[in-house]
């Protein structure tokens, strides 16, 4: 007689709705490297930088080192209101894409 093996797991209609689309973490990619020092937290690049070369392999390095720069002068012009809120945002976006360290 063979043996039936039970396998428990929460229905999906039961799940949490991602907060993030794929799309909004793609556009946080960058904006979360860029915002490390500003905002107090580290992410871990080689994860977003291998994230982006799945996900839109004709972004090429340079391309990203540009969006990087581009943020590196934007990101200090921002107040304290709009830094804090960008802040606990990109926090966020990072976190649910598990690049935070």
């Amino acid at each position: 007689m063979a043996a039936l093996a039970i396998v428990s797991a929460p229905p999906v209609a039961a799940e949490r709705p991602a907060r993030y689309s794929e799309e909004a973490i793609l556009n946080g990619t960058t904006v979360a490297i860029a915002s490390q020092q500003l905002c107090g937290f580290r992410v871990d690049e080689p994860a977003i930088r291998a994230f982006l070369a799945a996900k839109l392999p004709d972004l090429t390095p340079e391309l990203i080192a540009l969006q990087l720069r581009g943020y590196a002068r934007i990101l200090p012009t921002l107040g304290p209101e709009q830094r804090q809120r960008h802040c606990t945002e990109i926090r966020e976006l990072a976190a649910a894409a598990g690049w935070l360290r």
